[in-house]
């Protein structure tokens, strides 16, 4: 059930026809657009002061510069949790992390007080923490919606084994038993990087598409402590090759929304537990663009909320009570 207005077609219910960014859409109540794709890209362990200047300048990353000057940014986004893994279960489920205290493994014995701590952490975790908790995955395939999760280096689909620069504690749904347990569910939605460009040319693209680059493309190594320089520009340089393609897609371009979010803060496990705002890029022929700058404090529960509003999803988790990022798609 739901209403018909204007070019927008059968709205679902609790959306309405309304305009974003200057285009017919149906709106939730709270504004977030109804979204035919959503793309997230999380790269890794960047404050928002360590690559823009005060200025608003990104002297390492000429492809970033190019997009905070054409599309959509944040001031004020931040990570919930260090170290990495309890980010991205966050986005993806909107679980209370606060036990989640190491990158630990998808698979493995079960982490303990004493092999997953922030000491424990300084070197390579081994032990597992499956999360026993629904996932904005669950929901999609509930709503007869796909999803992938494309992971650079993973090789076999579903792969857990940790092999850098591929990393399983980037791709948070090897960590949700009921997808990793299910072999067929699992190869089928979690995949090598290499299928995402057929399935953008195609008409093959799942309305949530989670991508995880691999270390040395997410800003995260090779040079440590991370946030070095070389990260930057390996960074940017791995953007500027797969970001034009998601926007000249008919899947982007029909009505989705393409996020570039940092998984936290480059000061992550510090001792004075630093909560530094990372960067986030917002793009949507919905959205406003032209250098916008959201200036609301909003962290990946909100950015759940976003993508869960904009899909017709329930609400998951810690992202029930929050407001999703609307302030990026004003009535024009």
């Amino acid at each position: 059930a739901g209403t018909t207005g204007g070019g927008c077609g059968p709205c679902p219910a609790n959306y309405a026809c309304g305009t974003a960014n200057g285009l017919q859409v149906c709106r939730a109540s709270n504004g977030i657009p109804l979204f035919s794709h959503v793309f997230v890209i999380v790269m890794e362990n960047t404050s928002l002061a360590s690559l823009a200047t005060a200025d608003g300048g990104y002297p390492f990353t000429p492809y970033l510069a190019g997009l905070a000057a054409s599309a959509a940014t944040a001031a004020d986004y931040h990570g919930v949790a260090h170290p990495s893994l309890p980010n991205y279960i966050a986005m993806t489920s909107g679980a209370d992390v606060t036990g989640i205290d190491c990158d630990c493994q998808p698979v493995g014995s079960a982490c303990t007080a004493l092999t997953c701590s922030t000491a424990a952490n300084l070197l390579t975790v081994t032990c597992g923490c499956p999360q026993v908790t629904p996932s904005i995955a669950d929901d999609l395939e509930d709503g007869g919606l796909g999803w992938k999760n494309y992971a650079e280096s993973m090789g076999s689909p579903c792969n857990t084994t940790l092999s850098s620069p591929y990393a399983p504690k980037h791709v948070p749904f090897l960590y949700y038993p009921q997808i990793q347990g299910n072999a067929a569910r699992c190869n089928a939605h979690v995949v090598d990087l290499a299928t995402l460009a057929s399935d953008l040319a195609g008409t093959a693209s799942p309305a949530f598409s989670f991508i995880s680059p691999n270390l040395t493309s997410d800003m995260h190594d090779p040079t440590f402590p991370n946030g070095g320089t070389q990260n930057y520009v390996d960074g940017d340089t791995w953007l500027a090759q797969h970001v034009p393609p998601i926007l000249a897609s008919a899947a982007y371009r029909q009505g989705g929304l393409l996020v570039i979010v940092w998984d936290e803060d480059d000061n992550s496990g510090g001792v004075f537990g630093s909560d530094d705002p990372v960067p986030l890029f917002l793009l949507s022929p919905y959205a406003t663009q032209g250098g916008f700058q959201g200036l609301a404090h909003a962290d990946h529960y909100n950015l759940l909320a976003t993508f869960e509003d904009g899909l017709n999803l329930p609400r998951q988790g810690q992202a029930a009570g929050v407001n999703p990022l609307t302030e990026y798609f004003p009535n024009q």
